[in-house]
């Protein structure tokens, strides 16, 4: 993905969210963002996973979409649908371990944070006469 549009698509900057719309199997048209990016280097693809903002009235759930990225001679994105199998189970598989991943450091970040809010007192001196109250 180029410069530009990853910074279209994933710039947390920006005041707006840059949406796709895509057509499915019923020509359902379905707006979405696009929430990752995984390049599988061993294929020399990349791909992006999308999730709908709006979905069509006879969808009950919202599942996200995963569709190969590339680019045009301009630049420009263009999303095609993963129709092999195998190719697709692969790609889920990447964007799992992606989601995990992230998941896992979102995790630790929230540990580490809780440790530095309880160790606030730690490097306190106490004196004698003086108390200290946590509101």
């Amino acid at each position: 993905m180029n410069e530009e549009n990853r910074k279209l698509f994933f710039d947390d900057d920006s005041e707006y969210t840059a949406t796709i719309t895509v057509t499915d199997e019923d020509n359902n048209e379905i707006e979405a963002e696009i929430i990752a990016s995984v390049e599988i280097e061993e294929l020399g693809k990349e791909f992006v996973a999308l999730l709908p903002t709006t979905t069509p009235s006879d969808l009950t759930e919202t599942e996200a979409l995963i569709l190969e990225y590339s680019e045009n001679a301009k630049g420009e994105p263009v999303f095609i649908p993963i129709e092999d199998e195998e190719l697709f189970d692969l790609v889920s598989e990447a964007f799992d371990q992606f989601f995990a991943d992230l998941a896992n450091e979102e995790d630790e970040e929230e540990e580490e944070e809780e440790e530095e809010s309880e160790d606030y007192l730690d490097n306190i001196q106490i004196l004698p006469g003086i108390s200290i109250k946590k509101d």
